[in-house]
C-alpha cells in the first residue's frame, strides 16, 4: 500500500507540467494561439501536398522540385536582419500583419497551372515565415510565464496537427476525384495561411520593444556588430547552429528524392502520399507535443535535439528499404513516416523554443531570427546536393546520405552534452 501515496504527486505535477494554471493574460493569449493553430492546420492539409502536386500532377522536373523544396528555407534569409529590426523597434504586431498579406496572392493559383507560377507565389508566401515565426517566438517569451511556454506551445502544436490530419486525406482523397481542385486547394491555403498570421498580430498586441534594444534596429554597422557579438560571446549557441546546421543538410537533401521516389519506384496516388505525409508523418506532433513541449525547458538543448535527431535518422534509411524489398515498398514508406513522426515533433519543439535557452530574455526573436537565417543558408545548397545525388547516383543514395548526416548530427550533439555534463556545466 506505500506504493501508491507515490503516485498521486507524480500525477500532479506531470497534470500541472502538461497543463499549468494559467494567468489571465496568459488565457487570452492562449486561446488566441489555437485560433492561430486552427488556420494554420487547414492551409498545412495543402502544403503537406505541394511536392506531390508539382511532380505528378503538374509535370515537374527535378531541377522544379529541387527549387521547390528550396523556396522554404531559402526564403527566410531576411529573417536575422528583419528580426533584428523588429526587436529593436518593437512593431511586432504590425510586421506579422504584413507577413500574413504576403502569404494571400498564392490564392492566384486558381488561375494558373503552370509550375513556375507556382514557385514565385510560394517564394512570396513562404517569405512571410522570415517574420511571422521569430515574431512567435517572442510571443511566447513576451506572453507566457517560464515553465509555460513549452507546455502551451506543445498543446498548439498538437491542436494544429489533430485538425490537419483530415485536412490532408481530404485534399489527396479531392485530388483524386479531380486534380483540377488544386487551384480551390491553393486558395484555402493562401486564405487560412494569412489567417494564422493576423491573429498573431493579435497576440502580439501592444508588445514594445525592451528600453536597451530601443535603437537596435537602426543602423548597418551596429546590425552586423551585435550578430559578431551574438557568436563571439555565445560560443554555445554558435556550436548548437553548428551541428543543427547538420541536422537540416541531412533534412533537406532527401527531399527533392521522397516525390519521385513515391511516384517511379512505388505508384502512390494522391491519397496514399497525402495519407504517409500528411497523417502518419503527423501524429507525433498530435500526441507527443504537449509532453515535449514540457520537456524541453528541463532537458538541455543539445541531450533532447541529440536524442531527437538519432530517432529522425530512421526514417530515411526505411524509406530507402522499400526500394530494395519493393513487395512491401509500400509499407515501408508508412513506416519511414512513423520514425518521421516521433523525430518531427521532437525536431518542430527544439526549432522553435531552444533558441530561447541561450537568449538573453530581450532578444528572443533575435536569436530566433539567426536560428530561422540558418535554415535559409543550408536551404541554398542542400536541396541541390540532394538532387544532384539522386540523378547521378540513382534513388537510394540520397536516403543513405541523409541517414548519415543525422547519425553524425546526433553524435555531435550528445557528444557536448556529455563533455559539459562532465565538466559541470549542466545536470
Amino acid at each position: 500500500m506505500a506504493f501508491f501515496p507515490q503516485i498521486q504527486p507524480m500525477l500532479n505535477r506531470t497534470r500541472t507540467l502538461l497543463a499549468p494554471q494559467l494567468a489571465r493574460e496568459e488565457r487570452g493569449t492562449f486561446r488566441l494561439h489555437i485560433l492561430s493553430a486552427v488556420m494554420m492546420a487547414v492551409a498545412w492539409g495543402v502544403l503537406v501536398n505541394h511536392e506531390y502536386i508539382a511532380a505528378k500532377g503538374l509535370g515537374a522536373s527535378v531541377w522544379q522540385i529541387t527549387i521547390l523544396t528550396m523556396i522554404w528555407p531559402v526564403s527566410n534569409f531576411l529573417s536575422v536582419f528583419l528580426t533584428h529590426w523588429i526587436d529593436g523597434r518593437g512593431c511586432y504586431s504590425k510586421a506579422v500583419l504584413v507577413g500574413g498579406l504576403m502569404r494571400l496572392p498564392l490564392g492566384l493559383m486558381l488561375l494558373s497551372s503552370s509550375v513556375n507560377v507556382m514557385l514565385g507565389l510560394l517564394l512570396l508566401f513562404f517569405a512571410s515565415n522570415s517574420v511571422v515565426i521569430p515574431v512567435q517566438n517572442a510571443i511566447i517569451r513576451h506572453r507566457y510565464k517560464r515553465g509555460h511556454r513549452g507546455s502551451l506551445f506543445g498543446w498548439s502544436m498538437s491542436v494544429r496537427n489533430l485538425i490537419s490530419l483530415p485536412s490532408s486525406m481530404l485534399v489527396g482523397a479531392l485530388l483524386d476525384v479531380d486534380f483540377d481542385l488544386y487551384r480551390i486547394a491553393f486558395l484555402v491555403e493562401a486564405l487560412f495561411g494569412a489567417g494564422q498570421a493576423f491573429f498573431f498580430a493579435a497576440m502580439a498586441r501592444g508588445m514594445r520593444a525592451s528600453p536597451r534594444l530601443e535603437h537596435a534596429g537602426k543602423g548597418v554597422a551596429h546590425f552586423f556588430g551585435s550578430l559578431w557579438r551574438v557568436f563571439n560571446r555565445d560560443r554555445e549557441f554558435a556550436r548548437f547552429e553548428c551541428y543543427f546546421m547538420l541536422y537540416g543538410i541531412a533534412f533537406q537533401a532527401v527531399l527533392p528524392a521522397i516525390p519521385f521516389f513515391a511516384r517511379d519506384q512505388l505508384g502512390l496516388s494522391y491519397e496514399q502520399y497525402a495519407t504517409a505525409k500528411g497523417v502518419i508523418g503527423q501524429l507525433g506532433l498530435v500526441f507527443l507535443g504537449p509532453f515535449l513541449g514540457a520537456k524541453v525547458e528541463r532537458i538541455h538543448p543539445f541531450r533532447f535535439t541529440g536524442i531527437i535527431v538519432l530517432v529522425l535518422a530512421l526514417y530515411p534509411l526505411v524509406m530507402a528499404a522499400g526500394g530494395w524489398l519493393p513487395s512491401i515498398g509500400i509499407f515501408l514508406f508508412y513506416a519511414s513516416y512513423c520514425f518521421f513522426a516521433i523525430g518531427i515533433a521532437g525536431i518542430n519543439v527544439s526549432w522553435n523554443l531552444s533558441s530561447m535557452s541561450f537568449a538573453p530574455s530581450d532578444q528572443a526573436a533575435t536569436y530566433q531570427g539567426l536560428h530561422v537565417t540558418a535554415t535559409a543558408l543550408r536551404g541554398l545548397f542542400a536541396p541541390i546536393l540532394g538532387s544532384q545525388i539522386l540523378q547521378h547516383l540513382g534513388y537510394t543514395a540520397p536516403f543513405i546520405f541523409s541517414t548519415c548526416l543525422f547519425a553524425l548530427s546526433g553524435m555531435l550533439f550528445l557528444g557536448r552534452y556529455a563533455r559539459r555534463r562532465e565538466a559541470g556545466l549542466v545536470d
